[in-house]
């Protein structure tokens, strides 16, 4: 009995964990995000009242991707005002051996400046349809923000103290418009990621240093997360069944 109240326990705080926000500080992300929703140079965007609450609407899990059946991923920039904005760089990298990485964005890039992220069915991965040589196996990737002086997973894990330097927000179908692009629909398997790029610990925690837009992907938990999560659902229905016999 008390290994199965141990194991419900643990996935219950897994995911409890999974689902806490990470605190945000100052109002340009938020500001930032609302820009995209309805103004006078989008009248017909939905309405800012509708814009996800950058604290309270992040979404998890956030650190481990796949793209969609396509194949393919846009992703667009939709701010960047980091110090280091001339000298980051952003990307993909190898969940298996994250020094294997693929750039999508270098310091030259802009707010509205898109490219295209594709992978074939051996797993090779193309950046505007040119191979990068770089082969991602079973799909699943992690994207990283590279500075002058760290680079940063969407992985936690893998940070200066473990600590998370990027937050999401998932797409529910409001109509939003990114820099120099039409107005459209910001659906489910869209999300947007937005970056701190100074370690979290020393950075001012306004995570507008750099904000991208990806569509076509989806959030894939930690294969840790779903045994104990199983393991738990496991041992409350073992529990239930005991109760009532």
């Amino acid at each position: 009995m008390n290994l199965v109240k141990s194991a419900v326990a643990t996935a219950v705080l897994v995911a409890s964990a999974s689902a806490s926000a990470t605190p945000i500080l100052g109002s340009s992300l938020q500001n930032s995000i609302n820009g995209l929703y309805q103004s006078a140079a989008c009248p017909t965007c939905s309405a800012v009242s509708q814009a996800p609450n950058v604290t309270t609407d992040q979404a998890a899990p956030d650190e481990m991707w796949a793209i969609e059946a396509s194949g393919s991923s846009i992703a667009t920039i939709v701010l960047e005002l980091a110090g280091f904005a001339d000298q980051n760089t952003f990307g993909i990298y190898n969940l298996y051996d994250p020094s294997q990485t693929v750039q999508l964005f270098g310091g030259a890039a802009g707010s509205g400046n898109s490219v295209l992220l594709s992978f074939d069915d051996t797993g090779m991965s193309y950046r505007n349809f040119v191979a990068t040589g770089i082969n991602f196996g079973d799909g699943t990737f992690g994207y990283y923000l590279q500075t002058p002086e760290h680079t940063f997973y969407s992985q936690a894990s893998l940070n200066p103290n473990g600590s998370d330097q990027m937050v999401a927000f998932r797409g529910d179908g409001d109509r939003i418009k990114l820099p120099g692009k039409p107005a459209g629909v910001w659906g489910s398997s869209s999300y947007i990621l937005a970056w701190e790029d100074l370690v979290y610990n020393v950075s001012d925690k306004d995570f507008d240093d750099f904000v991208v837009y990806v569509e076509s992907v989806t959030a894939v938990p930690e294969p840790g997360t779903l045994a104990l999560f199983g393991l738990g659902l496991m041992g409350m229905g073992l529990a239930r069944r005991r109760r009532q016999t």
